[in-house]
């Protein structure tokens, strides 16, 4: 894996973003030209196919064996392959093109930003016992950049997708704690962590991170092996593509720039981490308070706690109690508890400002929105004219069901009606009532299998870290159908489930699985599927559509702090177990041990389980 790690290194050092590699994309020592871009994006495109076009021709005209009268351009190409190359390699070179824009400039500027937050990490991985190497991967994920948005809504300087940042820390349309380095990095070391436990290697964990556990599972399992090497040259699952089979090499090659700046860049002026004292909310406040109270400027206090967002800077939400501000401590004028028992008891509150509106941001569905403010989604749909089948709009504004209560707090003069606004609200990409997965991965779907493609070619930085982010990445669970059309059974899920979504009825299953009445599904088996009327890749949208929405639903109020370990006493059931010992939904506990069979617990066996905490409603 040398040659790839050399050839990342290669893209992180000497490229800039105003040029590029044109290469082979599963041998990535063969660069067949350094090709330097215009401010044209459309020039650029017609430029590198024009480029790839020469290109496939003369691979074409040496894959039929000519290998004398060649010119320069010939001559040196077939070097690049070395002159025992086979004629079919070269023939499939043909089709394997790709270009890819370098980053040395953005790599040189995370370099810069990384001090600010390189302490906080490197105590965070010391505190809970991982590698002090792992600080290296947000140059490939964001470029140490904690406002990047990827195109298929991964956010932060950890690139997280809210599905996945709610397992870890509060994502809602208050905080986005995405958004914080300080709480991201130690949402990244848990899902790190969690990881490491399910694929057994910190190489998978970290190709885990990109690509979903499920998936390195599914690999591990197919190849029968845990070689990392062997999986990104051998496994061909059907969303394993060029960012997934390069992200280990990438980090290695981002982990080898890092720990030798100089090296590559010579001196560096990094930026220096800022003292902040850290200040707890005992109440509900208005922002317009605790700037007074504390004496610092709007701006200020926005820039350093970026995971407060919109509403409540437009003054339609309070900062929450409990919520831990960091101001630099040059600024503040005294100690903090002081200042803020200067604030007027009359804005002090008990509880956050009720909700009227809600503005629909990228990822809604109905039925997140109707679990977040606690109502019905029968109610939130009749009370805008919606049916079931409808699509709600990014920017659509949605009226909520209000109690008495909630309309003589709104009326007062402190409470404006809420209309939530996010820094992305003006997006326009619809989003389905009852299949919301289904957007983000046709959004996946496009962006990986245009790796190779023109159209992707000039993304951003981040091309190769955003270039696949899996709706469930932090689930384990096997969501996909195999080649003999069969699926694993995952808890929460029935025969009713499989039907509708086949568009057939459930005896129907149970005759092709030989299933009497009466008998019940168990979870991790597999079942036998009728695609007469489906098609696998919708069924399978479906199924994470309601995998996707069961479990945002129930991360919207939760949130996983740790894990322990449990052993199993005489008697207890998975039910038993679920419901009343541990309180952890079935597929929960599932997802933390994948591999074990629940229909067939003893005494005296161990078992992982999460540790959840309630997270803050306000």
């Amino acid at each position: 894996m040398q040659p790839d790690v050399t050839f990342w290194t290669r893209v992180y050092t000497e490229v800039s973003t105003r040029s590029g590699f044109i290469h082979d994309a599963y041998d990535l020592s063969v660069v067949y030209e350094t090709h330097e871009l215009e401010k044209s994006a459309r020039a650029n495109k017609r430029k590198i196919r024009e480029a790839k076009a020469r290109y496939v021709a003369i691979l074409n005209h040496l894959a039929k064996g000519n290998r004398s009268n060649l010119n320069g351009e010939q001559l040196r190409v077939l070097e690049l392959w070395g002159s025992d190359v086979s004629n079919q390699r070269l023939k499939k070179a043909a089709s394997d093109l790709r270009f890819q824009k370098g980053q040395s400039d953005r790599f040189l500027e995370g370099l810069k930003r990384s001090g600010a937050w390189r302490n906080h990490i490197d105590t965070v991985l010391k505190d809970m016992g991982l590698p002090k190497e792992l600080s290296a991967l947000p140059h490939v994920e964001s470029s140490f950049n904690p406002k990047a948005y990827s195109r298929v809504g991964a956010s932060g300087l950890w690139q997280f997708t809210r599905s996945t940042g709610r397992r870890f820390m509060r994502v809602d349309y208050v905080i986005d704690e995405r958004m914080d380095p300080f709480a991201a990095t130690v949402g990244a070391a848990k899902l790190l962590q969690h990881n490491r436990q399910l694929t057994g290697s910190w190489p998978l964990s970290l190709t885990a991170y990109n690509h979903g556990a499920a998936s390195i599972r599914r690999a591990t399992r197919t190849l029968g092996t845990h070689d990392i090497s062997r999986i990104v040259r051998e496994y061909r699952g059907r969303a394993f593509g060029f960012a997934s089979r390069n992200f280990y090499v990438a980090f290695l090659a981002a982990l080898e720039v890092d720990s030798f700046p100089e090296k590559y860049f010579g001196a560096i002026d990094v930026i220096s981490p800022i003292e902040y004292t850290l200040v707890k909310l005992p109440k509900f406040y208005p922002v317009k308070s605790v700037l007074g109270a504390l004496g610092v400027s709007r701006a200020v206090l926005r820039e350093h706690n970026p995971a407060l967002l919109e509403p409540v800077w437009n003054g339609s939400k309070r900062i929450p109690a409990g919520y831990i501000l960091r101001v630099p401590s040059k600024l503040l004028a005294g100690p903090a508890p002081e200042l803020l028992a200067s604030i007027s008891p009359g804005d002090r509150y008990s509880e956050q400002t009720p909700d009227l509106f809600h503005k629909v941001v990228r990822g809604d569905t109905i039925s997140e929105i109707a679990v977040r403010y606690g109502y019905r989604v029968s109610e939130v749909l009749a009370l805008n004219g919606l049916g079931r089948r409808d699509f709600i709009r990014i920017g659509q504004v949605l009226r909520l069901p209000a109690t008495d209560a909630l309309l003589i707090a709104a009326r007062a003069p402190e409470n404006k009606p809420e209309v939530v606004v996010t820094p992305r609200a003006n997006e326009t990409v619809a989003v389905a009532i009852e299949k919301p997965a289904l957007i983000e991965l046709g959004q996946v779907d496009a962006v990986e299998n245009g790796t190779v493609d023109d159209s992707d070619e000039l993304a951003g930085a981040d091309n190769l870290a955003i270039a696949i982010v899996p709706t469930l990445i932090g689930d384990p669970s096997d969501y996909t159908v195999d080649s003999e059309q069969t699926i694993e059974i995952q808890a929460s899920e029935t025969l009713g489930h499989y039907a509708d979504w086949l568009d057939i009825r459930a005896s129907d299953l149970r005759r092709i699985n030989g299933m009497p009445y009466g008998r019940r599904l168990v979870i991790g088996r597999r079942l036998k599927l009728d695609f007469s009327r489906v098609s696998v890749t919708a069924f399978e949208q479906l199924r994470l559509a309601y995998q996707q929405g069961l479990q945002q639903a129930f991360f919207m109020k939760r949130q996983i702090q740790s894990d322990f370990e449990y052993t199993i006493r005489p008697g207890e059931s998975l039910w038993l177990l679920s419901q009343q010992k541990l309180k952890v939904p079935v597929w929960l506990l599932r997802q933390y041990n994948p591999d074990l069979d629940f229909d067939k617990l003893k005494p005296g066996l161990v078992i992982k389980v999460p540790k959840l905490i309630n997270t803050a409603s306000g």
